[in-house]
């Protein structure tokens, strides 16, 4: 019991400070739907600001009737330009997540239902107060999808909502392995172990616990140092020491784990891509997936959605079969073309009636436009694309930072790691001292 109390004490001593900041960040960054995330700015930070907000940007428009106007829409909202990105004015304050547009209408998925552009200005305009995280436009419809869940079909000139339908997917369309990437991503982000909102309480919970355990393990290490406040450092061990935290030590193997992976997801790709894990050892949502509506698509006839599995087609709203595989990240219509980008998988382009692998365009692109008979490809990642330029970052940004160590420097992985590897010690020294704490004492 002595060296499991040192190697403890010596674990959480090394390793608290930092697992109390992996926790409380990567709390704060499961919940990205949180508006405050990025309406709350810092001025001073000790990196290149322009890579950390562009990553926020989530749709582009080039106004093919003024060769000077770009409207950008992003997180942080939608930004207009007059002056073909020389400047750029706000148009939005919200949460931003997609623009779509026809010859007559642009309309924009926010976190307060659908917005239109009306006589310059965006107004709301069908589903106020829903978090709209994609749509599409089609005519004179505009099909939609809420909280990655729920999907509604709209009237493009009044905003009526016509139809309101979900996902029931064919479960034998969804009897696929996965790789290894996709899985370890899946659960570290909270979407891996069932549908809904479940999974990222889970993570949720097994955060809570791990910051309570840092933050705890030095509070009752300063109090023995004091050498006063027995009943307190009792009361502060149970505390540490319960069914609660046990209870966390799966949902907090599980992130450790997985954390690490993805510390070195870009040395690993290659091996975790090629890994597969069966559908029958895959966890429930995987059997489901009616909370996982990336994307979506509306061409007249056909409604689509886009999944971690694939695109999904049905042409009643009620019955969906699997039309073709791969995460469909983004669904983006041009015309008779739809332009599929993949997360994972490769991008694709299905057109009269074919799907093709889409060449020459980057991976997980946000949006496309056509600018001289070319496509455009809108990419957060070394884009090409004038954007608003801050002298600020959000506070989600710097949580992102905070969390994956760029903050501090590219070696700062390394020490994360080196915090998982002490979490994995605490957990199996904490649980075997639990243990004999519970285990009744034999009479002498």
């Amino acid at each position: 019991m002595v060296k499991l109390f040192k190697i403890h004490k010596l674990s959480g001593l090394a390793a608290g400070a930092l697992l109390l900041l992996l926790a409380v960040t990567g709390l704060f960054l499961d919940h990205d739907k949180w508006q405050f995330l990025y309406s709350t700015t810092f001025t001073y930070t000790p990196e290149p600001l322009e890579e950390w907000n562009n990553r926020l940007f989530e749709g582009y428009h080039y106004d093919p009737e003024n060769s000077g106007r770009i409207i950008a829409c992003s997180k942080r909202g939608i930004f207009e330009s007059p002056d073909n990105g020389l400047s750029f004015e706000r148009r939005f304050d919200g949460i931003c997540l997609g623009l779509r547009s026809d010859k007559e209408r642009l309309v924009a998925a926010t976190n307060d239902g659908i917005y239109s552009l009306e006589n310059g200005e965006f107004r709301p305009f069908a589903l106020r107060g829903a978090y709209v995280n994609a749509l599409s436009i089609y005519n004179d419809r505009i099909f939609a999808a809420v909280d990655k869940h729920t999907l509604y079909l709209i009237d493009a000139d009044d905003g009526k909502v016509l139809k309101v339908s979900t996902s029931e997917l064919d479960k034998n369309d969804l009897k696929a392995p996965v790789t290894l990437s996709r899985f370890v991503r899946d659960l570290h982000y909270g979407r891996g172990y069932f549908d809904g909102d479940i999974s990222l309480y889970i993570n949720d919970y097994a955060a809570v616990i791990l910051a309570w355990l840092g933050l705890g393990g030095y509070i009752i290490w300063w109090k023995i140092g004091q050498k006063r406040g027995a009943k307190t450092i009792r009361a502060l061990i149970k505390s540490h020491a319960n069914i609660f935290t046990v209870a966390a030590a799966a949902p907090l193997l599980v992130l450790l784990v997985t954390g690490i992976f993805l510390d070195h997801s870009s040395s690993l790709a290659g091996f975790m891509r090629s890994v597969k894990v069966p559908s029958v050892l895959l966890p429930p949502v995987y059997g489901s997936l009616r909370h996982d509506i990336w994307s979506v698509d509306f061409d007249g006839n056909m409604f689509r959605i886009g999944n971690r599995y694939g695109v999904f087609k049905s042409d009643d709203l009620k019955e969906w079969k699997l039309e073709n595989r791969g995460f469909a990240y983004r669904m983006i219509r041009k015309g008779q073309k739809l332009f599929v980008s993949g997360m994972g998988a490769p991008n694709r382009l299905f057109e009269n009636g074919e799907w093709k692998i889409l060449p020459k365009s980057p991976h997980m692109f946000k949006d496309l436009y056509f600018k001289d008979g070319k496509v455009h490809y809108f990419s957060t990642r070394n884009t090409k694309e004038p954007l608003p330029k801050f002298e600020d970052i959000t506070l989600y940004s710097l949580l992102l930072a905070l969390h994956d160590g760029t903050f501090f420097a590219s070696w700062w992985v390394w020490l994360n790691d080196a915090a998982a590897i002490a979490l994995l010690l605490l957990l199996f020294t904490g649980i075997l001292r639990w243990r004999a704490r519970k285990r009744p004492k034999r009479p002498i």
